[in-house]
């Protein structure tokens, strides 16, 4: 009799602190680290053991992530819930390897996440300012993916990769991973119509301090999106963009490696507008790197879209 199990599936409820929604009472992108990768991590811990296949030198290491954000028109009240639900997948794909290498067969073990997000709108704005309002039916206020995929860190590069599955998740059904692998030059590449947004350029410098990391040992993922965040600002003042107007609708990341303490580090940023449609794209690199301009070899490459409303 088969025992494997489609996926894991859990629904929690989540009152969510006054700073994870903006000044509309909508979501922030940070928000969404919390919102989507810690039930993961905690409730649903005890089914996936990945502290398990920690001690075996299997981690789980985040490559990809992307959230979209439904805005409402006067927000949501402090509560969402959220059904999220774990799957393993395996991947095969052609990837370019390096410059005289050129592309190779790579096959991946994936733990894939996707979440979906329920919250009640506002009917209205609140009648005391900070407060909840009056609020409607449920309805969706965000997506999330992400992809997890296995690797022996402490193995040297060539020997990382993860192909047998480990016996901690053996109880999940195989999957196979039917979307393009996502990579850098397809995050960055625009659709028809997008046009750089005169003076918007930016180009962040910084020091990644011991406030910025996680248990893990490495700068945690909200950090990249907080400064990311922080850089469209940024960018928007400089360019004369109304920022005031500014909707964040989806962010989509990519982390090829990590960053530490002590590490300085380069953000640029530019911005490319399509009527009232804004993409931002950065790109983390080490801020001793000569290469500040090839996205080839950003430690961290991300595209938020939004909106002018």
């Amino acid at each position: 009799m088969d025992k494997t199990l489609d996926c894991v599936t859990e629904i929690r409820d989540r009152l969510v602190d006054i700073g994870d929604l903006d000044l509309r009472r909508n979501l922030k992108i940070r928000a969404f680290l919390e919102l989507v990768l810690a039930p993961v991590f905690r409730e649903l811990q005890p089914r996936l053991k990945y502290a398990e296949m920690g001690r075996r030198g299997i981690t789980p290491m985040q490559y990809f992530q992307d959230f979209q954000n439904y805005p409402a028109p006067h927000g949501y009240g402090d509560r969402f819930e959220g059904r999220y639900e774990v799957r393993l997948c395996r991947s095969v794909s052609q990837d370019r390897r390096g410059a005289s290498i050129g592309e190779a067969r790579v096959e991946r073990l994936i733990l894939e996440t996707r979440a979906t997000l329920t919250g009640r709108p506002a009917t209205a704005a609140p009648a005391s300012l900070g407060f909840e309002p009056t609020l409607g039916e449920p309805t969706l206020a965000g997506t999330g993916r992400v992809l997890h995929v296995l690797t022996r860190p402490q193995n040297p590069p060539g020997h990382r990769w993860v192909t047998e599955i480990p016996e901690e998740i053996a109880f999940l059904r195989q999957h196979t991973f039917e979307d393009t692998f996502p990579t850098i030059t397809a995050l960055a590449e625009l659709e028809d119509g997008y046009e750089e947004i005169r003076g918007s350029a930016v180009r962040l410098t910084g020091v990644w301090g011991v406030a910025n990391s996680d248990v893990f040992q490495h700068i945690h993922a909200r950090e990249y999106t907080v400064a990311m965040e922080n850089g469209i600002a940024a960018s928007m003042t400089q360019a004369e963009v109304p920022i005031g107007r500014y909707l964040a609708m989806r962010a989509r990341v990519i982390f090829r490696r990590p960053s530490f303490v002590g590490q300085r580090y380069v953000l640029p940023i530019k911005l490319f507008r399509r009527d009232r449609d804004i993409v931002a794209l950065g790109a983390f690199q080490s801020g001793n790197d000569d290469s500040v301009n090839d996205e080839s070899r950003s430690s961290v490459f991300l595209r938020f879209e939004g909106q002018l409303c």
